[in-house]
C-alpha cells in the first residue's frame, strides 16, 4: 500500500467512523422527562412510543376533566385477584386518591394531542403504574402494575395467566382487540364514560369528591389545620414544572 492509496484508506475510514457515530448520537433518545412529587410520579410520553394497539388510536387531547371527576375515577377503580383465596380490591387506596387527583387533573388537562401520560404511585405493597388517555369521549386507563404485581394477558392452555383483573363497574368496559379469532378483552385496560353515571360511595362517605372539588371545608370544623402555603403558589410551582415535562 503506497502513501497515497494509504490516506484515501484513512480518509475513508474517517467517514464511515464519523457517520456511525452521527447515527448514534442521533439514535440515543434524550432522558426522560419525570414530574415526582411525593409518592406520584408523572411522565408525558410519545403516542408513537408505544405498542401498534395504542399507535393507531386517535387520541383526544387535552382531556377537560375536573378532579371531581378524576377523584371519581380513581376510587371507582376495582381489580380481582385471581388465586384461589383471591380478593376483590380498590386498584387505588384513599390516601392514593387523596394525595394524586389533583395532579393527574392538571396533568390532563395540559396534556398534548400526541402525548399519553404514564404515572407510577408506590404503595406500600409496591408500585401501581399504567397510561390515561381519551379515545372518542372515553377516557381510558391502562395498567402495567398493581400494587407491584405485573399484568400478564396470556390465558393460552398451557401458559400461565395474569394473577389479576380489572373489574368493570357502571359506565366501564374492557378495552376490546379485534383479531382473527374474534374479540380478545384485555383484562388490564378500562375504558370509562369520562363523566361517570354514579359516583363512589366510598368518596362520598369519606368526603374526598368534597375536598378534592376545592369546595370551601365548615368553618366550624376543629380538626381543619391552616394550609402551610398559598394554594396559588402551590400551583403556580406545579403549572411550571408540567411545562418542563413537555
Amino acid at each position: 500500500m503506497n502513501h497515497k492509496t494509504k490516506i484515501n484508506y484513512f480518509s475513508h475510514a474517517g467517514v464511515i467512523c464519523f457517520f456511525l457515530c452521527s447515527t448514534l448520537f442521533i439514535g440515543c433518545s434524550a432522558p426522560e422527562k419525570r414530574l415526582k412529587k411525593e409518592r406520584l410520579t408523572l411522565v408525558y410520553r410519545q403516542q408513537s412510543s408505544f405498542d401498534t394497539e395504542i399507535k393507531k388510536l386517535r387520541l383526544e387531547h387535552p382531556i377537560k376533566i375536573s378532579a371531581e371527576q378524576t377523584t371519581n375515577h380513581l376510587l371507582s377503580l376495582h381489580y380481582e385477584e385471581l388465586s384461589l383465596l383471591g380478593k376483590k380490591k380498590y386498584v387505588f387506596s384513599s390516601n392514593d386518591v387523596l394525595e394524586i387527583a389533583s395532579l393527574i387533573t392538571k396533568a390532563l388537562n395540559r396534556i398534548k394531542s400526541n402525548k399519553i401520560l404514564h404515572y407510577e404511585v408506590e404503595t406500600p405493597s409496591g408500585k401501581t403504574t399504567g397510561t390515561i388517555f381519551r379515545v372518542k369521549g372515553d377516557i381510558n386507563w391502562r395498567f402495567e402494575t398493581i400494587n407491584g404485581i405485573n399484568f400478564s394477558n396470556t390465558g393460552f392452555p398451557g401458559f400461565k395467566g395474569s394473577s389479576w383483573q380489572l373489574l368493570p363497574k357502571n359506565g366501564q368496559h374492557f378495552h376490546k382487540e379485534h383479531t382473527v379469532l374474534g374479540n380478545d378483552q384485555k383484562r388490564n385496560w378500562i375504558i370509562a364514560n369520562l363523566d361517570l353515571p354514579v359516583q363512589s360511595r366510598r368518596g362520598l362517605k369519606l368526603g374526598l369528591l368534597k375536598k378534592i372539588s376545592g369546595k370551601s371545608p365548615d368553618p366550624q370544623s376543629p380538626k381543619q389545620k391552616p394550609p402551610t402555603s398559598s394554594p396559588s403558589s402551590e400551583k403556580g410551582e406545579f403549572e411550571k414544572r408540567l411545562q418542563f415535562l413537555k
